[in-house]
């Protein structure tokens, strides 16, 4: 007889119930929401503080480059300082640079070069110079805007300014000494900062020569902004040379010029004065 009968009958193994993957709760998308936004704006502060920064100081040494061709081109070797400056354009244009700011209370080695606009100029660390403002040696207001923290930082310690500190605007022609007389912090909307008189801008009078300095305050923000005045106290040939407190910075350019013939004693006294008061 056949024990086929006998066999035991064989089970199907159970299968392991599979588990569902938790539902994903708010906390839970919100806090990977939360993450992923972090990470966006962590590449986007190191995108604003360090990327802006390095490509700004590539365009700027790539002005530099140039300056010294800029410098020859426009030099003007009968120009005594008397008027306005014929190397810097009377209109402001767009993007031209046409001289370099040197401010040794933000550093032996600072020295920026200056152009025409206040736009998306200068955003390649440089200091730029609003619409209607006049020429170096014009009676009136020549208005300057630079960064604080971006794009090259150029006006980072305009808070370290002091009253009496100098300020030299170099173009082909020489060296413009201005002297800081104020600094102060005002609402974006204070455009009397650019009046042809800025120390009496409701008398809509120019009243000398100034330099005015605007960049963003506090730092890292928008919300007001700080503003310097200087006054116009020297001009410096370019044949008489740099001088001393620059000189290390402006030998970074290579400047071509006939040196000075002038051999007077009204001319040697006001050299002696001059060095006096750089010393």
């Amino acid at each position: 007889m056949s024990d086929a009968g006998s066999q035991p009958l064989s089970r199907r193994p159970r299968r392991a119930a599979k588990k569902r993957p938790p539902r994903p709760t708010f906390l839970g998308v919100l806090g990977e929401l939360l993450i992923t936004a972090g990470l966006f704006v962590l590449l986007f502060v190191v995108w604003e503080l360090y990327w802006t920064n390095l490509g700004a100081n590539r365009e700027a040494q790539a002005h530099r480059d140039t300056m010294a061709d800029t410098f020859s081109e426009n030099y003007d070797a009968g120009f005594d300082g008397s008027g306005p400056d014929p190397a810097v354009p009377e209109e402001v244009t767009s993007g031209d640079p046409w001289g370099m700011l040197y401010i040794p209370r933000f550093g032996p080695d600072y020295s920026v070069p200056m152009l025409d606009g206040t736009g998306p100029e200068i955003d390649s660390a440089v200091v730029g110079r609003y619409e209607d403002s006049p020429r170096p040696g014009e009676e009136g207001n020549l208005a300057l805007a630079g960064h604080r923290q971006t794009y090259g930082a150029v006006l980072w310690d305009m808070d370290k300014l002091q009253d009496g500190d100098r300020m030299y605007v170099q173009t082909a022609n020489g060296w413009w000494v201005y002297e800081t007389r104020m600094v102060h912090i005002v609402d974006p909307s204070d455009i009397e900062v650019l009046a042809p008189n800025p120390m009496d801008p409701a008398s809509g009078e120019p009243d000398g020569s100034w330099l005015t300095l605007t960049t963003c305050h506090p730092p890292y923000t928008v919300l007001e902004r700080m503003i310097s005045h200087a006054e116009l106290v020297d001009f410096v040939p370019l044949a008489d040379g740099a001088p001393e407190k620059i000189a290390e910075s402006v030998g970074d350019i290579e400047l071509e010029a006939a040196p000075s013939t002038i051999d007077t004693p009204e001319h040697n006294d006001a050299m002696a004065h001059r060095v006096a008061e750089e010393a």
